[in-house]
């Protein structure tokens, strides 16, 4: 407890990283709730979509905790005080497992705190009548935030680079992986690229399911390969490869 205490202190002893990402975060969430909400009666079935399309503005989350959890480890590398850590507790695979600890809280609190404030803003112009459908979906968003945060942590851990880390995750993610995606989509006729962690979080997060309208349903959003609890157990199976390739990096190389 008391290393997770630790390492806890450390997020909060870094007020302008953390805040600036805090900050970020909310100011999209909030204008983005509030555009989506203000809109609800310009769209057919707005008002029964709007709130499953407000907690779908946090799908933004996993960016800023991904960050958050490279910064949680490669904050030491790059200021040098890793060493310090390791000598402190030299157990590495303790310093790194709260690492990923931390991260997950992390993410998890910080999406959670993004979601109360996007019902707030929402309030404004809907009602916030949370059916089951509702509360699945915020928690997929939160659970998704979260383990991108110890993915992040992991990332930062194999690479022990903040700027590598970062540009690594936005490279792959903005780039390489929606290019190797419709390269296999072109040159084959499977559902590989429905694999690759950016759209295994798309399918965690999927806002789109049948929402009930009167006597019917309404169904959007692209065909997955796979459901959610599939969805579920590859978005963990992708934190944890990168957790365990994190604390080998971690075991093996020297530090600064």
């Amino acid at each position: 407890m008391r290393l997770l205490y630790g390492e806890l202190l450390k997020i909060r002893t870094a007020p302008r990283t953390s805040l600036g990402l805090v900050l970020g975060l909310f100011l999209l969430v909030g204008l983005g709730s509030g555009a989506t909400a203000y809109d609800a009666d310009s769209t057919p079935f707005g008002r029964e979509l709007a709130l499953a399309d407000v907690i779908g503005v946090l799908s933004i989350a996993p960016v800023f905790t991904l960050i958050l959890g490279i910064l949680v480890v490669t904050w030491e590398y790059r200021h040098g005080t890793i060493t310090q850590t390791f000598l402190a507790i030299p157990r590495r695979e303790r310093v790194i497992g709260a690492k990923d600890a931390v991260s997950f809280l992390a993410g998890a609190a910080l999406t959670a705190a993004a979601l109360v404030l996007a019902l707030i803003v929402a309030s404004f112009w809907i009602s916030l009548d949370f059916e089951r459908g509702h509360w699945e979906l915020a928690g997929r968003m939160v659970f998704a935030a979260a383990l991108w945060g110890v993915l992040g942590a992991g990332l930062g851990a194999l690479v022990q680079s903040q700027v590598g880390a970062i540009v690594t995750s936005f490279v792959w993610f903005l780039v390489a992986e929606p290019l190797l995606g419709a390269t296999i989509d072109a040159l084959t006729d499977t559902r590989i690229p429905d694999y690759f962690p950016g759209n295994v979080l798309d399918r965690l997060q999927n806002t789109s399911s049948a929402v009930e309208v009167g006597s019917g349903a309404i169904t959007t959003g692209p065909d997955y390969a796979f459901g959610l609890w599939a969805a579920a157990f590859v978005a963990i199976a992708y934190a944890a490869l990168f957790a365990v390739l994190g604390l080998v990096s971690a075991l093996k190389r020297d530090v600064p």
